[in-house]
């Protein structure tokens, strides 16, 4: 498990591919990261089986939403922005496939260096402000940009990535957005 969030949880896994070329073919192993959509606050489990008990109806109107996500975050390409390969639907739920960062996240970056130099900061900003252009020239809007959903490759770009929260800014998937982000709230108010 690489980390939880409040809509789920990613983890690292390794998978063959192979790849063909003119010559011939090759088989190699790949990590890639699987975020599945776990709401923390509504699921539980049963053995593999996510459950979403008396919150069902809400589950699976963000679950719906998690997939749409997965499909339009497919399409993006910016070399600031995680690379999402394909969803898939098990165990009662929905995986989304993603490129693996391999350098941590900016957040731990930072404590570790207690704070980073000026041109550093400039750097990072220019990427990312990049990588959000591009979605906003698409409608779309990420919805939770901080340090710890900005990772690093071992080359030191910033990748964008915790894409789970984005949206299409038409009415009505922010609506439902909207009703997700309510439905979790109102969970959180009355533990």
């Amino acid at each position: 498990m690489l980390g939880q969030g409040s809509f789920g949880i990613t983890y690292l896994v390794t998978t063959k591919i192979k790849v063909t070329g003119s010559l011939g073919e090759l088989e190699t192993t790949l990590k890639v990261a699987v975020k599945e959509f776990f709401m923390r606050e509504v699921n539980g489990r049963e053995g593999s089986t996510v459950t979403a008990g008396i919150y069902g109806g809400l589950y699976e109107k963000c679950k719906e939403k998690f997939i749409r996500e997965a499909d339009i975050l497919s399409k993006l390409r910016h070399p600031n922005i995680v690379k999402v390969l394909e969803y898939f639907e098990a165990n009662n739920t929905a995986y989304y496939v993603m490129e693996y960062i391999d350098g941590g996240d900016l957040d731990a970056y930072i404590r570790q260096r207690n704070g980073l130099p000026e041109a550093e900061c400039v750097r990072y900003a220019r990427q990312i402000g990049s990588a959000l252009s591009y979605m906003h020239a698409r409608k779309m809007l990420h919805l939770d940009v901080k340090p710890g959903n900005i990772m690093l490759r071992q080359s030191g770009d910033a990748v964008l990535a915790d894409l789970g929260s984005s949206i299409e800014c038409d009415e009505e998937d922010a609506e439902e957005m909207d009703t997700c982000m309510i439905g979790m709230e109102c969970l959180a108010i009355n533990r």
